[in-house]
């Protein structure tokens, strides 16, 4: 390969981003999850059930990213699962992650790219919101992004950070309303699970619950434009998601206390129901409180800052993607390449934009199939963490020298604890889809992608064409760890997955563990996960404590 010329650049523009900078990517991308999808995990499974589903979830989501992170800060590039995969297992399992990582945030975008502009029509018209506004605004956020994140990535990430506390502020003001008129025995329902469905509601809940934090882990995509690595990307990826849980557990809990759940998870009667797009802008309609215009649409419009922060998010997640497995050669090597005067991947975010922008425009005739894009977005998530955590137990064997930036606490309890949680969340898709679309586009999405690869992608891909090979950290990894908060972690961590063991088993009709589905034993669930959340972040927070930038 002849060498680059200097207004050629092959890489994105290094050491811009620090922890306050990835902890607003990380709250960014998934904040959106806080306005709309969750709320759908609510019927016939209702708020005891979402809360254990979405606190596993927190659990599934928190070690995930503190395993990502391994690898991230081994191997800081821009290609994130692909090069991770391709370091452990070759071309095809690097194609496998990279592509899985794609279809994960393309589709999240759509789907986001979508609520926004339904939103918008939503505000305009709450009675019947007018389908051509709805594609109309999609489509104006698709083009102002693009134009954003193609001037820089020090302006798209400063414009993300003040969306990210505009969307903070949004909620904080829902959270605020909903408690005018709140009991709490609209949130711990008698039964607290439901009678017919016990504790099958906790497992039909997970994907929805998924949706809090999906694609979250698409932050470790910067650690090529990170300053540090090593402590900025686990650190700020650990803020994110405690940030998160605590979005979650107040929004849950605020806007299933303020109405009955039924209410905010469809909306109709008979035949006639369909689901409630936004959840949180149903409530303030529905409380006394929302009969000020002021506060309808006054939140309303800072609720917008919610779901574009995540499409900017999304949007430079899976261009960082696409840009990576265009510069490996696995796809167009056209999308490989970066402005000569930005160093951003413009043709990356072009192709991602056109992309969404077609799929926008397709929900006029297509509505059914695009409305599934919040779940094929998480089946490619799961096959993602189940790929990653293998590829991180090869690593570990066979190049341990490499992953000595950073080691992600509790040894191997935190990547199994991702494998049986994603395997567990699997297993529910067959019983929540009821259009029957979610394992079709995804099956189809991949089968595009593995043919393009085998018949063209493949041969590009040679060592001599290596633009994702592993680089080895100069230093040793600089963590201290408290042996007693470690040993904390590790039981916490195992009752945690055991609990959710135990639910799945009596989901799939075998014998209750846990008893009969009664307020003692989802309290009892729900301790046990919430303790394994709060003792993996101490134990991660006491070993970077003194790293961070």
């Amino acid at each position: 390969m002849g060498a680059k010329q200097p207004n050629e650049p092959s890489g994105l523009k290094a050491g811009l981003l620090r922890v306050r900078d990835i902890w607003a990517l990380g709250v960014g991308i998934v904040v959106c999850g806080q306005y709309f999808g969750w709320n759908l995990g609510l019927k016939d499974n209702g708020p005891v059930a979402m809360l254990i589903a979405s606190l596993a979830v927190c659990l599934l989501f928190l070690a995930w990213v503190l395993t990502l992170s391994e690898m991230a800060v081994a191997m800081p590039r821009a290609g994130g699962p692909l090069d991770y995969g391709r370091c452990a297992g070759g071309p095809w399992l690097g194609f496998l992650m990279g592509w899985s990582m794609f279809l994960e945030c393309l589709f999240g975008g759509v789907a986001t790219a979508l609520a926004g502009g339904k939103y918008v029509a939503f505000l305009l018209n709450p009675s019947a919101p007018d389908k051509y506004v709805a594609v109309a605004v999609g489509l104006t956020i698709v083009a102002v992004f693009f134009l954003l994140q193609a001037r820089g990535v020090k302006e798209q990430a400063r414009a993300l950070v003040w969306m990210t506390y505009a969307a903070l502020v949004g909620l904080v003001i829902f959270w605020i309303a909903a408690l005018t008129n709140f009991s709490w025995g609209r949130v711990w329902t008698a039964p607290a699970l439901p009678a017919e469905k016990g504790w099958g509601a906790v497992f039909d809940a997970l994907p929805f619950a998924l949706w809090w934090l999906i694609i979250i882990e698409a932050a470790a995509l910067a650690a090529e434009e990170s300053h540090e690595p090593a402590s900025t990307i686990p650190r700020g990826l650990t803020w994110a998601v405690l940030t998160v849980i605590v979005l979650v557990v107040l929004t849950t809990v605020t806007a299933t206390g303020a109405v009955p759940f039924q209410q905010i998870a469809e909306t109709g009667t008979g035949e006639a129901t369909k689901p409630v797009d936004y959840p949180l802008a149903e409530v303030i309609r529905l409380i006394p409180a929302g009969a000020s215009a002021a506060l309808f649409y006054g939140f309303g419009a800072i609720a917008l800052f919610g779901l574009i922060a995540s499409y900017h998010g999304l949007l430079y997640g899976s261009s960082r993607q696409l840009f990576a497995l265009g510069r490996a050669g696995f796809v167009s090597p056209a999308l490989g390449a970066v402005s000569a005067t930005r160093q951003t991947p413009v043709p990356a975010l072009l192709a991602c934009s056109l992309l969404t922008a077609g799929f926008v425009v397709a929900n006029l005739w297509f509505d059914p199939v695009i409305a599934s894009a919040v779940l094929v977005a998480g089946a490619a998530a799961l096959v993602l963490y189940l790929l990653s955590t293998w590829a991180l137990f090869r690593l570990r064997r066979r190049v341990p020298a490499l992953l000595t930036g950073y080691r992600a606490p509790l040894g191997w309890w935190l990547p199994l604890g991702v494998a049986v949680l994603s395997v567990v969340a699997l297993t529910v898709y067959y019983r929540i889809d009821p259009t029957g679309v979610v394992v079709p586009v995804a099956l189809g999405t991949y089968a595009l992608g593995i043919g393009y690869f085998a018949l063209r992608g493949r041969k590009r891909v040679t060592e001599t064409h290596d633009e994702s090979a592993p680089v080895t950290p100069t230093t040793e990894a600089a963590t201290t760890r408290s042996r007693w908060l470690h040993r904390i972690a590790v039981a916490a961590v195992i009752l945690a997955l055991g609990g959710m063991g135990a639910v799945t088993l009596a989901a799939f009709g075998g014998p209750s563990l846990l008893g009969s589905p009664d307020d003692v034993s989802a309290a009892v669930v729900l301790g046990v996960v919430s303790a394994a959340i709060v003792a993996v972040a101490a134990v991660e927070l006491w070993q970077t404590r003194r790293r961070h930038p």
